[in-house]
C-alpha cells in the first residue's frame, strides 16, 4: 500500500531579496522609508551567528499584508555567512507579493544609488538561508 506523504515548506509565502550596499544599516533603512514608502523601525539586534549583533529592522504594512524584515549580514565589516554572491543585507518579504510588485521592489532598489545590486534569492539552492530565517523568525516572536 502506497502511502501519500504532504510535505510543507517550513517558510512558504517568504521572498528573499539578496542586498549589496556601500550603506550602513540605519541609512539603508532611511532609504527604504522616504524613497520606498516603507516604515521599518529599528529592534533589538539579532544573534545570527551566536556571537556578533546584526542590524534588525522590522515593519508590518497592516492586517492581510505584507511584513518586512532588513537584516544586516555583516558585523564589523565581516559577514555571518559566505554567500556567492556576497550579500550585505536580507530584504525579507512575508506574506503573498506579486510577481509585478516584486519586480517593482527590485527595480526601486536598485535605484538607491549605493546600492550595488540586488536579486530574488532561491531558498532551495541556499541551505544557509534556512537557518538564518529560522533564527530571524525566532528574534522576531520573541
Amino acid at each position: 500500500m502506497k502511502k501519500n506523504k504532504v510535505t510543507i515548506e517550513p517558510f512558504d509565502d517568504i521572498r528573499i531579496i539578496g542586498i549589496n550596499s556601500t550603506l550602513v544599516d540605519y541609512k539603508l533603512a532611511y532609504y527604504f522609508n522616504t524613497e520606498l514608502s516603507f516604515n521599518f523601525t529599528r529592534l533589538d539586534d539579532i544573534l545570527l551567528d551566536d556571537q556578533h549583533p546584526y542590524a534588525f529592522f522590522y515593519y508590518n504594512a497592516g492586517e492581510n499584508r505584507n511584513v518586512y524584515n532588513l537584516v544586516s549580514l555583516k558585523y564589523q565589516g565581516q559577514p555571518c555567512v559566505k554567500l556567492k554572491p556576497q550579500m550585505d543585507y536580507l530584504f525579507i518579504i512575508r506574506n503573498h507579493i506579486t510577481d509585478d510588485r516584486l519586480e517593482q521592489l527590485i527595480k526601486n532598489i536598485r535605484s538607491i544609488r549605493q546600492v550595488t545590486y540586488a536579486y530574488i534569492m532561491n531558498l532551495e539552492k541556499i541551505p544557509v538561508l534556512d537557518v538564518l530565517l529560522e533564527r530571524i523568525e525566532m528574534h522576531e516572536n520573541g
